[in-house]
């Protein structure tokens, strides 16, 4: 671990997002515009990152839900497939090892939620706070073995991972970074319906794996959220809801439309009968 990565990491924690305003780290300004290793450094490879369809929904979907929870606060960051950087004498020192990551998920809670090109730890200020990888069969083992290190010498608080397919065990695991400097396993807990989760503790949410069927494209994880008592929701079910809601309110109108006419020839058949009486 770098020293300038040991100073960050006893920086004091950013409260956890469960309601009002974070204060940016240690009171400082939020950084809105990019720092200059930001603009100067690469934030892409050469190569491509495949992705099977599993890995991807599971990715999309997660990153869609916690976008959508914090919708509209200033100091949280949701991001995904970039660079994070954290040895600043990365790129400048001959031989450095201290590669950048490209978390498939990660969190920074008290930064300034922007566009970035990457996530530059000694210009932000710190490491995020979260970070989720999805294992696919070619970073299986680098997902359970390299990455804890690196992101540990990174100072992540919390680190996440999730084998859709089920070959690592358990599944879903949540590690904590303790004093040593390492990461320790987060238990499970129940949760609504059943189901299992593992709670983070700077997000102030729980993730876990819903069953789901094998023909279904829809990612198998949900994050619950123990304040509301409730799952958060997916794109897919605001949609199916959406649906729902409009259906209601259509059948809800054409009743309306058809009590109206029942009315309209009640008053008809009135008219008509003190028409007849008028005649007699």
């Amino acid at each position: 671990m770098t020293e300038a990565v040991r100073n960050l990491s006893r920086q004091p924690d950013a409260p956890v997002p469960s309601g009002g305003r974070t204060r940016p780290v240690n009171g400082a300004a939020l950084r809105w515009t990019p720092g200059p290793d930001e603009l100067r450094l690469p934030s892409c490879e050469d190569k491509p990152v495949p992705q099977n369809t599993r890995q991807l929904a599971v990715i999309l979907d997660c990153l869609d839900c916690l976008r959508r929870h914090w919708r509209g606060r200033r100091d949280v960051f949701v991001g995904s497939d970039q660079f994070v950087y954290w040895d600043k004498d990365y790129g400048r020192r001959k031989g450095s090892a201290n590669s950048p990551a490209a978390p498939d998920v990660y969190v920074a809670l008290g930064v300034a939620n922007r566009h970035r090109n990457s996530y530059v730890v000694w210009e932000e200020g710190k490491p995020p706070d979260f970070v989720l990888e999805v294992v696919s069969p070619s970073s299986r083992r680098e997902d359970e073995e390299d990455k804890p290190l690196k992101y540990a010498g990174m100072g992540v608080p919390e680190y996440f991972r999730y084998d859709p397919e089920g070959v690592l065990e358990p599944a879903l695991a949540g590690f904590e970074l303790d004093a040593a400097g390492g990461y320790a396993p987060l238990p499970e807990e129940p949760l609504a319906g059943g189901v299992a989760g593992v709670r983070s503790k700077k997000l102030g949410l729980c993730l876990c794996v819903e069953p789901c069927g094998p023909e279904l494209l829809d990612g198998s994880l949900r994050w619950y959220d123990p304040a509301a008592g409730g799952f958060l929701p997916t794109s897919h079910e605001l949609a199916d809801g959406k649906r729902q809601a409009d259906a209601r309110a259509e059948a809800s109108e054409v009743r309306a439309e058809a009590s109206e006419a029942r009315a309209e020839a009640s008053e008809a058949k009135v008219a008509a009968l003190e028409a007849l009486i008028e005649k007699m």
